[in-house]
């Protein structure tokens, strides 16, 4: 993810954030048709009468997964450790009953000038049912952490605990849930490849971000014949710091307000205070690729962690207890019943 310039900011309320879709579509550069958009008006999920019933998410499993991801080392795009991850989360969805796939994608070090060979992981449950939703993170860790106030430790191993372990953690914990789990939808949980290989920090930064979310967007407007089509998405990012304190972040409130509102209503009936209902800071993330493919999505994060592309985003800043927070939130509203008349 990245954060707005002083020059993009939106210099207008959320709801007319720089234009709208005009300004997003330039932004994260996949030039799909705004028609692609599905009305925000299609998006609330749930009967708001039905107590939300979370799955008994196991914080401390989850984080045992953070520190297991960790342990292979740092993951950027194209590596051999990041092979091994992707490998090691497909055969835990494959046991706990997913069906996998992958979606492979060619991609440019914007370095070396270098193929690097990317890959999107999904795996699916419930695949019979055309209505889906789809939970996504990514995987990659960002090569360098160039963003370090101390510069003898930007080109030091970067783990990437919070940003990029915590969400792949969160969806190997709710993986144990799918199977019996009482959701309406198709879920597919997706990982995303190519979030940032980027490198460099603030006005030097050289990459693109958002490879794996955009080539995934791109292939699901393209496949509008097909049945199976989501209703919405919730991407999951840097939802481990054990501070954890989540805000509305504005595009998903520009681009996806009923899946924000059905989120963060689950959050107060279940009295989770780290989802805060104010409005935090912008953030461009996975989500504005999904949202121009035609799939509502919204941003959960907390993108006021002080470890941030630094050398300390380490097992030791982040909480199996935050994690299981964000998991019980998550899995309640997968839980809940479609919305009457939908």
């Amino acid at each position: 993810m990245s954060i707005p310039t002083p020059t993009d900011r939106p210099s207008r309320p959320p709801r007319r954030l720089l234009g709208g879709f005009a300004l997003l579509v330039a932004l994260v550069g996949l030039g799909l048709a705004a028609s692609a958009l599905i009305p925000a008006s299609r998006m609330t999920m749930a009967d708001s009468r039905s107590a939300p019933v979370p799955a008994p998410v196991d914080g401390d499993r989850a984080y045992g997964y953070l520190k297991a991801l960790c342990a292979i080392g740092p993951r950027p795009a194209g590596s051999a450790a990041n092979a091994r991850q992707r490998a090691m989360v497909a055969d835990h969805f494959r046991k706990h009953g997913g069906a996998v796939r992958e979606q492979p994608f060619p991609a440019t070090d914007p370095v070396s000038n270098a193929p690097v060979a990317m890959v999107n992981l999904i795996g699916s449950w419930f695949p019979d049912r055309a209505e889906r939703v789809l939970l996504g993170v990514h995987y990659d860790t960002r090569p360098f952490p160039d963003e370090d106030p101390i510069p003898a430790n930007r080109k030091k191993p970067f783990l990437g605990a919070n940003d990029g372990a915590s969400g792949v953690a969160l969806l190997m914990e709710i993986a144990h849930h799918l199977a019996d789990s009482p959701t309406p939808w198709g879920v597919d949980l997706v990982l995303f490849d190519g979030e940032e290989l980027v490198y460099g920090g603030g006005n030097d930064q050289v990459g693109d971000y958002f490879l794996g979310s955009k080539a995934f967007a791109r292939a699901y407007a393209e496949g509008k014949k097909d049945k199976a089509r989501y209703a919405a998405a919730l991407v999951l990012d840097m939802v481990g710091d054990r501070d954890l304190a989540i805000d509305r972040e504005p595009y998903s409130v520009e681009f996806a307000p009923g899946l924000v509102r059905d989120v963060w209503a689950v959050a107060k009936a279940l009295k989770v205070p780290q989802f805060r209902d104010k409005l935090g800071r912008a953030v461009y993330d996975d989500h504005l690729p999904l949202n121009n493919g035609g799939i509502p999505a919204i941003d959960i994060i907390d993108f006021d962690y002080r470890h941030w592309h630094t050398a300390k985003d380490l097992p030791e800043q982040c909480s199996g207890a935050s994690l299981a927070q964000v998991g019980k939130v998550v899995t309640a509203w997968l839980n809940k019943p479609k919305a009457q008349g939908r």
